[in-house]
């Protein structure tokens, strides 16, 4: 089955998506897997390097004059605010991203909003600021980049490194475990930080095909649940229908 499948959620859809090892293949295979229409948008940063996987950009003006009628021409429409100085795209401001949402119930359209960086890395642990979660959202995806574990807890594989090996017990410069990246997923500081009560809660372990997951594996894997409401594996950048369902 397809990511959007795997959720096991209605149309039109509320979903914020945090962590790393392909946090925007995630956005962006969510938005064209739905059956309707979706905005993306964020409520912190989004690379350049995004813009052209939408089928249109559109950047809200700072007095939040809005013209919805063009977001509607898309399959996938882009919603951020303006550049800066680093050049990446600013979130839309929060009067603008309230109207953004209560547009998307009248029309019925999908809202997916990465709501936290990692600079590239497959794997991090929020900071002391993030991530930002509206409080509207129906569910929250964590990614879990699988290529990390083996890999040496450092900053060239880990953002934020030392608030990772705090919420996975793994000192630093040692090897990165499934164990302890189960551990900072069930921290309230690490994986769980932020959610919103009511909303659904889904780890997903992508990148599956960098590591063969042996019975032990899929056990700890397992041991996520109850925090989590739905556990998931799979290889989005290879295959967008390789997700399994771990039960």
């Amino acid at each position: 089955m397809n990511l959007f499948e795997s959720l096991g959620l209605s149309e039109p859809v509320k979903i914020a998506v945090v962590g790393a090892g392909g946090k925007t293949t995630v956005v962006f295979q969510l938005a064209r897997q739905v059956k309707g229409k979706a905005w993306v948008t964020t409520t912190t940063h989004l690379g350049t390097d995004q813009l052209d996987l939408a089928d249109r950009h559109f950047i809200l003006d700072d007095d939040g004059e809005l013209e919805p009628s063009t977001w509607l021409e898309n399959k996938v429409s882009l919603l951020t605010g303006d550049r800066t100085p680093d050049d990446r795209m600013r979130g839309p401001s929060s009067e603008a991203m309230d109207e953004i949402v209560k547009l998307a119930g009248e029309k019925r359209v999908s809202v997916i909003v990465e709501a936290d960086g990692a600079r590239s890395h497959p794997i991090k642990a929020p900071g002391e600021n993030e991530p930002v979660i509206p409080p509207w959202v129906d569910a929250v995806i964590v990614v879990i980049g699988l290529s990390a574990i083996g890999k040496t807890l450092s900053a060239k594989w880990v953002h934020r490194p030392e608030q990772f090996a705090r919420l996975s017990a793994i000192p630093m410069d040692n090897l990165i475990t499934l164990e302890g990246t189960v551990r900072m997923l069930l921290d309230p500081e690490g994986g769980l930080k932020g959610i919103p009560a009511g909303s659904s809660k889904i780890a997903l372990f992508n990148q599956a095909d960098t590591l063969t997951l042996n019975a032990s594996d899929l056990l700890t894997l397992h041991s996520v649940h109850p925090e989590y409401d739905r556990v998931l594996v799979a290889a989005l950048g290879k295959s967008p229908t390789s997700v399994q369902v771990i039960p």
